[in-house]
């Protein structure tokens, strides 16, 4: 038996490009065609979703973009066509459908009608066999009725799930359902069964049980009805409970924060310092070495306990209701926050700064950036942070004065290394936040005038740097946020569109096509220029596979989509995208079948947004229909036909 020859792709796609035709009919060419290759072994084996099916993960990913969207019916449709593979995936389908119910009555009612008529299966006795999977059934059901706001739904399925034996070891222990379980309590309020899972959740699970009350605490709204009362019992529960791990304390003083109890998580700050010092003096400081704990580099200048103090208590502030407490309180956060900012190196005093300026003082956020050992070359980090922070609390003198203070720092340093990220760090805040003329003269500051040489070397040999590159990709953005469209503009876009895929390749050549080109063009209306950047955009997302393939697609998807109504319609904005989705997959058709789903998958939102909910279904029928064959053209069976 001899394995099929593959069609050409350009073969394939004639027919479709002499007459325009919908999405739907090339995507389903594509896939059609990509089935009929025959990939190598190593790729199909490589392939980092290989416990999936192509046409599985395809289905799975069309009915969750379609009930991100509340588009219930189509969802459910798709998702009914994988029922025999995953048992859980309608009611998952509903859940997810679920959580856009509140700005969608219609999405509300339709899901509870629902579950009215599937009640009756879920409350059912299941035999041994199936009782794993009826508990999550009820917990899924659970959570979709507390999504849609019907309480007293929610509280039949769980005294039903109640009944069975030792229900709850599994739902806390394991992380997905224990973060689903703590949201459909955080919606009901207090409850004598919510309240004894909370009240027993340390001393019956541990660490697990510490996790589960944090995050209860977390989704509670506390001006709900009931809601004060139940967060009270989270944060009695994690004060009187004993605390093993660095990691319960950690959670035990998120939960204190988020009620509010200032003197509290100041203490248990106290008590975790206490911890570390006992621990070093012991010899079991497992982390006091370990320097790569931030961005996967050395940090020579950390310290590993005060970053984990700093941490935790920025993550109290940040859930902490400011407002609620009273100005003693919150200078004693804000000292010891200033306190640990200034013994650990540039991230960590970056990180500090933010917080401080968040409590609303910048002085002290100064400070601590001032106090960053000069010859920490992260004090660049703390720098950056701290001009973005003042520039967000409207801080303009101060943040000029910090600006030329960490320019000054830069510049007294050896090599370029430190003012290089300095001036791209800055010129990046200024971008963001509006103020395309700073960061123009921060860029002209920097640049180094050419020696006579290096005019003589550029007259017979036109090259840029890396740092050149880096340089004149920023410049082109603050020169389209003022809204320049002279001469020197185009010239500049059309070297970095000669240059950067001589200077880069991979992950970082598609970050620079899709957020140094074509975000920027779409905000300043470029329409020209980025219909004539599509193709290219085409031919680097086609270079990338797997995973990052998707999320690449995905990324200049959502790009286009959030620019689509306002393209004039003479523009044709709706064809170019067919073009270059089209053209997108007929390159991932030639590599097989995982690269089409992948591209596929990437470009569901913008598939919605063009052509509606019934193409997504089409091309999940396809799936459903011919998935068999798409496994069936591989290293395997063609090993098994020779």
């Amino acid at each position: 038996m001899t394995a099929p020859v593959p069609p050409s792709v350009e073969d394939a796609y004639s027919r479709l490009v002499t007459q325009r035709r919908s999405l739907t009919e090339y995507a389903v060419t594509a896939l059609r065609t990509a089935a009929a290759q025959a990939p190598s072994g190593e790729r199909f084996f490589l392939e980092e979703r290989n416990i999936w099916r192509p046409d599985s993960w395809l289905m799975q990913r069309a009915w969750e973009e379609l009930a991100d969207i509340g588009a219930v019916d189509e969802a459910l449709e798709v998702a009914a066509l994988l029922v025999a593979r995953n048992p859980l995936t309608v009611p998952q389908a509903m859940l997810r459908a679920a959580r856009v119910a509140g700005d969608r009555p219609d999405v509300r009612d339709h899901i509870l009608s629902a579950l009215a008529n599937a009640q009756p299966v879920l409350m059912r006795p299941p035999d041994a066999a199936g009782a794993r999977l009826a508990r999550e059934r009820l917990l899924i059901a659970a959570a979709t009725a507390a999504a849609c706001g019907d309480i007293s739904t929610t509280f039949t399925f769980l005294e039903r799930l109640d009944q069975f034996a030792k229900p709850w070891d599994e739902m806390i222990v394991h992380p997905e359902k224990r973060e689903l379980l703590a949201t459909v309590l955080a919606r009901v309020g207090p409850h004598p069964l919510s309240l004894a899972l909370i009240m027993s959740a340390n001393r019956r699970f541990g660490e697990a049980g510490d996790n589960f009350v944090n995050k209860v605490a977390l989704a509670v709204d506390v001006d709900a009805r009931g809601g004060a009362r139940l967060l009270d019992r989270c944060v009695d529960a994690m004060r009187f409970a004993a605390l093993t791990t660095m990691h319960s304390q950690r959670m035990a003083v998120a939960v204190m924060a988020r009620g509010g109890v200032a003197d509290a998580v100041l203490r248990q700050l106290e008590t975790i310092a206490n911890v570390q010092e006992a621990r070093r003096e012991s010899g079991l400081a497992l982390r006091k070495n370990d320097q790569q704990l931030l961005r996967q580099v050395k940090r020579p200048q950390a310290n590993a306990d005060v970053d984990f103090l700093v941490y935790t208590l920025q993550e109290a502030v940040r859930v902490m209701p400011l407002r609620r407490i009273d100005r003693e309180q919150r200078v004693a956060l804000v000292r010891q926050l200033g306190v640990l900012g200034g013994q650990s190196d540039g991230w960590t005093a970056a990180g500090a700064a933010a917080t401080l300026l968040e409590l609303g003082a910048p002085k002290l956020a100064i400070e601590v950036v001032d106090n960053i050992a000069p010859n920490d070359p992260t004090r660049s980090e703390g720098a950056i942070a701290l001009v973005s922070g003042l520039l967000a609390a409207q801080e303009d003198d101060l943040a000029a004065e910090q600006v030329q203070k960490a320019l000054d720092w830069a510049r007294a340093q050896e090599g370029k290394n430190a003012e290089r990220a300095t001036v791209w760090g800055l010129v990046d805040v200024f971008l963001d936040h509006d103020r395309p003329e700073q960061a123009l003269a921060l860029l002209d500051a920097r640049t180094v005038q050419p020696t006579f040489m290096d005019r003589l070397r550029n007259r017979f040999r036109n090259v840029i740097t890396d740092d050149q590159l880096r340089d004149d990709r920023l410049r082109l953005r603050a020169k389209l946020q003022l809204g320049d469209q002279s001469r020197a503009t185009d010239e500049l876009l059309r070297d970095l569109r000669t240059w950067g895929p001589r200077l880069l390749e991979g992950e970082a050549l598609v970050n620079f096509y899709l957020d140094s080109l074509l975000a920027p063009l779409l905000t300043a209306a470029r329409w020209v220029d980025v219909w004539d950047l599509l193709p290219e955009i085409q031919d680097v997302l086609a270079r990338a596979g797997g995973d990052r393939h998707t999320v690449h697609v995905h990324h200049a998807a959502e790009l286009l989509i959030a620019h689509m109504d306002v393209i004039p319609a003479d523009e044709q904005p709706l064809e170019r995208y067919v073009d270059f989705l089209s053209g997108l997959w007929r390159q991932d058709a030639a590599r097989g079948i995982w690269q089409t789903v992948h591209g596929l998958e990437g470009a569901l939102p913008l598939i919605l947004a063009l052509e509606g909910p019934e193409a997504v279904i089409q091309i999940a029928r396809v799936a459903s229909k011919e998935g068999e064959e798409w496994i069936k053209i591989g290293p395997l069976t063609r090993e098994a036909d020779a």
